[in-house]
């Protein structure tokens, strides 16, 4: 007797949903004055300047834990139509200068279609990114910001980019991130 048999391989299905609008596109501010990068750049904006190529940003939700005794426990949750290209510091997923966090949890998720990076670590120690499928992330799946992040769990995570290298969308690596 023979039986029909199939591994589930990617499975972005998820019962909580954290859904942005759909995605916005805004103008930059150009913060240089004189056509370069200024010396702060500012996180509540869309920033530009000449020598990068961008007029306007793409903004979409953000999810952020921030600051010493914060924790972040997301866990098989679907999180799409997230992250802000072109504005500091608005990632779909955010641990920002939490220090120690081994009860910050990034676990089971499913990540699509994101700006700028998946998750963001920076500034945060003992953090588990675990089992996680980042689908049509448009930059980086996951990013450690400043590398002096220390003991953090990142495994068994899949990032898939669903766009060929040529065409339109010249796979999910895109300018005027931060």
């Amino acid at each position: 007797m023979s039986a029909l048999m199939q591994a589930e391989v990617i499975n972005l299905a998820r019962n909580i949903i954290i859904t942005g609008d759909d995605f916005e596109h805004v103008n930059c501010v150009n913060d240089g004055g004189n056509g370069q990068p200024p010396d702060h750049i500012q996180a509540d904006h869309c920033t530009c300047w000449n020598n990068i190529n961008r007029h306007k940003c793409t903004v979409g939700l953000h999810t952020i834990a921030t600051g010493p005794g914060s924790v972040l426990s997301l866990q098989y949750t679907r999180i799409e139509k997230c992250g802000q290209r072109g504005i500091l510091g608005k990632y779909c997923v955010h641990l920002h200068l939490i220090n120690k966090c081994p009860d910050c949890k990034i676990i089971g998720n499913a990540v699509e279609y994101g700006h700028q990076r998946g998750t963001t670590i920076h500034g945060t120690h003992l953090a588990t990114i675990e089992n996680n499928v980042y689908n049509d992330i448009r930059g980086a799946t996951i990013y450690i910001e400043d590398g002096n992040e220390m003991y953090n769990r990142i495994f068994y995570n899949v990032a898939i980019c669903p766009w060929a290298k040529s065409g339109e969308k010249r796979g999910c690596s895109i300018p005027g991130g931060f």
